[in-house]
């Protein structure tokens, strides 16, 4: 059976990282990311009591694919989705590149992220129904309930649900 991919930005990879669940998605999952979140995720500030060790050969071994963006890509996405331009650099990558490659929407693909601006950005781009939270990834993946419970609130379902819910109604604009 061939794996469902999922595209993942640099938050969603530090937080499966930081709750073990990363090698469990990994293995369900075909995870692929975007080198900015790559290497965003193995940089930061060692010393920051939030920072998250990401060892680049756990994170290698875990993706099915690292795609590189160009400028043109980064600018198309802007020129043509103007809410793009306030993104992170590692979500304006990861969405420049889906954007460039036409995969959204689709049944079979999805995208996780725990950020409000992505998400409104996702719904201008048509792909609000395709995003999915790292707790539906991890409960998926066979993630028992005590590393589940470390989620941080942002990367749950009901966070997700309730963030969509305000977009779709025009609450969060």
């Amino acid at each position: 059976m061939q794996k469902i991919r999922v595209f993942a930005d640099t938050n969603v990879i530090l937080e499966a990282f930081r709750t073990g669940c990363w090698t469990a998605i990994a293995s369900r999952f075909a995870i692929e990311t975007v080198e900015k979140c790559v290497e965003e995720a193995l940089t930061g500030n060692p010393g920051d009591r939030r920072h998250v060790n990401v060892p680049s050969t756990a994170l290698s071994a875990g993706l099915a694919g690292q795609h590189s963006v160009s400028k043109k890509d980064l600018a198309t996405l802007v020129l043509g989705h103007p809410s793009c331009s306030t993104l992170d650099d590692g979500e304006k990558h990861l969405f420049a590149w889906l954007r460039a490659n036409n995969l959204l929407p689709s049944q079979v693909i999805v995208v996780t992220t725990a950020d409000k601006a992505a998400l409104v950005a996702s719904h201008g781009l048509g792909w609000l129904d395709c995003m999915t939270s790292l707790e539906d990834l991890a409960r998926k993946s066979g993630i028992g309930r005590g590393n589940l419970d470390l989620l941080a609130l942002q990367y749950r379902e009901d966070w997700l649900s309730n963030i969509k819910t305000k977009i779709i109604l025009g609450i969060i604009p």
